[in-house]
C-alpha cells in the first residue's frame, strides 16, 4: 500500500481542534482570552471546511457554542464532539493524515509521550489522538517511534524537513539513527529526502519543533525564520546555511524567503517566544499569529504573496504563545479524500 502525505494547503476534508480547558496552561485570566482565539480561529476555518472541535463534557460543548455563535462559526461546518483531553496541542499528539494509493486515506499514529516526558500530566492525550483517529474512519496504522506533529514539516512531493535535535533525542527515541527514521517517514509518509537541520530555536520547550522556525510554502518556497538582533540568530543563520548546501547538493529547485521573528510577547508579565511561522492553512484562509509588533506588516505581506488565493487572517494571539505554542499546534488538518476534491 503506497502511502503519501499531502502538503498542508492542499485541500482538506476537516480541521479538528480541542476547546481550551487546561488551566495549568492557560491560567484563569487568560483562558477567556484564549478561548476567543479558538472561536476566531474556528469561524474562519468554517468558512471553507468542516471545522470538528473536542469538548471535554456538557459544560465546555455549552461554553464552545455560545462562543462559536458570537464569532460567526459556521453551524452546519461546526461539530462539538464530546471527548477528554489533557490539553489542546493535537497537532502533537494526533495523527498524520496520509493518502492511500488506494484513493483512501489513512492515519498515522506514532506514539506521543508528552515531549520527551517533560509533562507527565498531557501524556494522556496519546489514547485522546487513537481516538481521534478512530473518529476520523481513517485506516490506522499505529507505530511505537515517537514523532509530534510539529517536529516533521512536509511537502507534499517527498520532501520533510525536521531538527535533529527533536526526533532523534534520547528521551523520544533512544538510540535512534538518521537512516532508520528516514526509512520510516519514507515508508509511512512517502517521504524520499528529510532536510535535516541541527537545532531548532531558544525558548521552545519542544527539543527544537521545525513549525516554529521553518515551513514549506507553495511555490518551491521554504520559510525561514530570521533573527536580526535577537537570541536566535547563530542559530537561524546555520539554518539558512544548512539548507542552502542540502539544496544545492541535491539539485532541487527551491527558494529560501526569510520571515523576520518577532519580539517575545509579554503576557503576566513574563516575556513569551513568539513567532509568525507557526501559521495555520485552512482551505480558505492562512491564520497567521501577530503580536502587535513592528514586524507584524512584514510577515502579513510575505504570507500574503505566498498564498495569494487565500485570506491571510492576522490572529492577535499572545496568550495562545503563554501556552508555548500557537495556531499551527493546536489545528491538525484532514485531507480530503480525491473524490472530495
Amino acid at each position: 500500500m503506497r502511502l503519501q502525505a499531502p502538503a498542508e494547503w492542499e485541500r482538506h476534508e476537516a480541521t479538528w481542534l480541542v476547546w481550551p480547558h487546561n488551566r495549568g496552561t492557560f491560567p484563569d485570566p487568560i483562558l477567556p482570552r484564549v478561548e476567543e482565539d479558538f472561536a476566531e480561529m474556528a469561524a474562519e476555518i468554517s468558512r471553507g471546511e468542516l471545522v470538528k472541535i473536542l469538548v471535554r463534557d456538557p459544560e465546555t460543548a455549552d461554553r464552545a457554542d455560545k462562543m462559536l455563535a458570537e464569532h460567526g462559526a459556521r453551524g452546519s461546518r461546526t461539530e462539538l464532539v464530546e471527548l477528554v483531553s489533557a490539553d489542546v496541542w493535537i497537532r502533537d499528539y494526533g495523527p498524520f493524515f496520509v493518502r492511500e494509493g488506494s484513493g483512501g486515506l489513512a492515519g498515522v499514529k506514532w506514539r506521543f509521550n508528552a515531549w520527551g516526558g517533560k509533562y507527565s500530566d498531557l501524556a494522556f492525550d496519546d489514547e485522546t489522538g487513537r481516538r481521534v483517529l478512530e473518529l476520523s474512519r481513517a485506516t490506522p496504522i499505529l507505530r511505537s517511534l515517537v514523532v509530534e506533529g510539529g517536529a516533521l514539516e512536509i511537502s507534499g512531493d517527498g520532501l520533510a524537513m525536521a531538527t535533529e535535535q527533536c526526533l532523534l533525542h534520547p528521551s523520544r527515541n533512544l538510540g535512534l539513527d538518521k537512516r532508520t527514521l528516514e526509512a520510516e517517514l519514507e515508508k509511512y509518509l512517502g517521504v524520499r529526502r528529510v532536510l535535516w537541520l541541527r537545532r531548532g530555536v531558544v525558548g521552545d520547550d519542544t527539543d527544537g519543533h521545525i513549525d516554529v522556525f521553518c515551513r514549506f510554502a507553495p511555490g518551491g518556497r521554504i520559510l525561514l525564520a530570521e533573527d536580526r538582533v535577537g537570541p536566535n540568530r547563530e542559530i537561524l543563520e546555520e539554518a539558512a546555511e544548512t539548507l542552502e548546501a542540502e539544496i544545492e547538493s541535491l539539485g532541487l529547485v527551491l527558494e529560501i524567503v526569510r520571515v523576520p521573528m518577532p519580539p517575545a510577547a509579554v503576557v503576566l508579565g513574563a516575556p513569551v517566544p513568539a513567532s509568525y511561522l507557526n501559521f495555520y492553512v485552512s482551505n480558505s484562509a492562512v491564520i497567521l499569529p501577530v503580536f502587535g509588533a513592528r514586524e507584524d506588516e512584514e510577515a502579513l505581506a510575505v504570507l500574503s504573496e505566498c498564498y495569494g488565493d487565500r485570506r491571510v487572517v492576522a490572529l492577535r494571539c499572545p496568550e495562545l504563545f503563554y501556552g508555548l505554542g500557537g495556531p499551527h499546534c493546536v489545528t491538525l488538518q484532514q485531507p480530503a479524500r480525491p473524490h472530495q476534491f
